[in-house]
């Protein structure tokens, strides 16, 4: 491990980021919010100060060693970084005075993952510069902190490969370019462009302009930090319910593939195997649910739960928007549907699990892996009757090789372990099973609300300081693939050979 290149490159990180918070000012003097300036400027010295000493102290020592920035190097500078980022994020609703340290914390790593689980009881009371600080951590993490790497370290040059590859943003595709830096700014094109586009159709649709940016920066990054209470269900709009849902599914989807709706390649991403799976479990999961809360289920004789039941239209309406947001993990909400019945929540929380597409900014296990995963146990069960028979697995006209198999098997029984044991802690202190698992579920998945105490207009302030601490690192996990945290854990990983 090259222990001083590694501080370097984190020192160049943190003096860059320092300069966001600058970008605060903007509210604070726009909203005449003037006793927000110190905090800012004090957030802005701490995070610059501590950020070119760790540049300065190593400077000497990294001149020469720019082609030793490997693997191992790259993949610490993922997770510090995120950790970092996250810690110091936290500094504006600390130092203001708004927040204890941990719920700080939480706060600011909530935002950053694009989670979107929340500790602030009266967000409406919130001081108008924090609430853009939580839009725009959403906006930073959305496309994920390794842009920001790009950015700040221009000349990281083949380790920029690594980086991207242990990020696990990118998709291999064919259609991305392979130089790294062009591929990162086309990303962040689209990126941007959607997210102006969604800003302008809130704003036609009677949406405030501060709402509207805030809005737009969560929905694309799979956030869901809101500026209002009651979320989207506040403006009871059906509009702004349909720009939102359709944003939240483009931030669903692979962004590799927009390249191809750019190129005018219409046949390709419509034949996109991944995508076309996205849409049919989101068609049929709307329309499983919408039968369900219509009261079409089964009831158990000893259930003494009043279920809430609509009419098809309201059903519809709000099935439709909370299947996009839970299924992209992005958490905004219209309704409570923890009034639902059991089959609808609990569906709700495996639609949490499954996620959006592979390249996009939502959470979870991600479509793809689902496909590779079914595919798999159908070939194993077949191989029972059909000992002999030696049959590939394919996906999109390719055989999915052995290697990304055992990958992908390896991920999930590392994900159900995570969760087995991130479950546990929740109910360890204190916190019924249905909280805990969906709040682990929420966490690992970036989804933001959950169940129970932790529902759609709940927040997770009532949850002790050793859960709200599990839940962080669950978050940063599940943004990071889980490795790029968990290995910082071995001490192995830390030697140099």
């Amino acid at each position: 491990m090259n222990f001083f290149q590694l501080v370097n490159y984190l020192g160049r990180l943190l003096t860059g980021y320092a300069f966001v918070f600058l970008v605060l000012l903007v509210p604070a003097l726009a909203y005449k919010e003037t006793f927000m300036i110190p905090f800012i400027f004090e957030s802005f010295g701490y995070i610059g100060l501590v950020g070119l000493a760790c540049f300065v102290l190593t400077s000497w020592k990294t001149k020469d060693e720019e082609d030793r920035f490997l693997i191992k190097e790259s993949l610490a500078l993922v997770g510090l970084g995120w950790i970092l980022i996250t810690l110091f994020g936290s500094l504006p609703f600390y130092l203001s005075g708004h927040l204890s340290l941990m719920n700080a914390i939480f706060e600011s790593v909530s935002g950053f993952t694009t989670t979107g689980s929340t500790v602030v009881k009266d967000i409406e009371s919130f001081p108008k510069t924090l609430l853009f600080w939580r839009a725009f951590t959403h906006f930073i993490g959305g496309m994920g902190i390794v842009v920001m790497f790009l950015a700040v370290l221009p000349y990281l040059g083949a380790g920029g490969r690594l980086l991207l590859k242990s990020e696990s943003f990118v998709p291999d595709v064919k259609f991305i370019k392979p130089r790294v830096k062009e591929t990162l700014k086309q990303l962040l094109l689209v990126y941007v462009s959607l997210t102006a586009i969604q800003c302008v159709l809130l704003i036609i649709f009677g949406m405030n302009f501060f709402d509207a940016v805030c809005h737009a920066f969560a929905t694309l990054a799979s956030g869901g930090f809101s500026t209002r209470q009651m979320s989207i269900g506040a403006y009871d709009s059906l509009p702004i319910e349909l720009v939102t849902i359709f944003f939240m599914l483009c931030a669903g989807t692979n962004f590799g593939l927009f390249f191809l709706l750019y190129q005018r390649n219409f046949r390709a991403f419509f034949q996109n195997v991944e995508w076309r799976t996205y849409v049919c479990i989101w068609l049929f999961s709307v329309i499983l649910i919408t039968i369900c809360v219509m009261g079409y289920h089964g009831t158990f004789s000893l259930d003494t739960s009043n279920f809430v039941h609509y009419s098809f239209g309201k059903a519809l309406r709000s099935v439709a928007f909370t299947v996009t947001s839970l299924m992209t993990d992005t958490g905004f909400t219209t309704i409570d549907y923890d009034l639902w019945p059991h089959f609808a929540k609990w569906l709700l929380v495996i639609l949490m699990i499954i996620g959006g597409s592979a390249g996009s900014t939502s959470g979870g296990l991600k479509i793809i892996r689902v496909i590779v995963l079914f595919k798999f146990l159908l070939n194993r069960i077949q191989s029972i009757f059909q000992p002999r028979v030696i049959k590939a697995i394919h996906l999109g006209g390719q055989v999915i090789d052995e290697e990304i198999q055992r990958a992908v098997l390896s991920y999930f029984a590392l994900y159900v372990s995570v969760f087995i044991v991130g479950s546990l802690l929740l109910c360890w202190v204190g916190l019924p099973i249905v909280t805990s698992i969906s709040s682990v579920a929420s966490a690992l998945n970036g989804c933001g609300p959950g169940l129970e105490y932790v529902g759609g207009f709940e927040d997770f302030s009532a949850i002790p300081v050793l859960g709200k601490g599990v839940l962080c690192i669950l978050m940063l996990m599940g943004r990071l693939e889980i490795y790029a945290v968990l290995v910082l854990f071995f001490p192995s990983f830390w030697r140099d050979k």
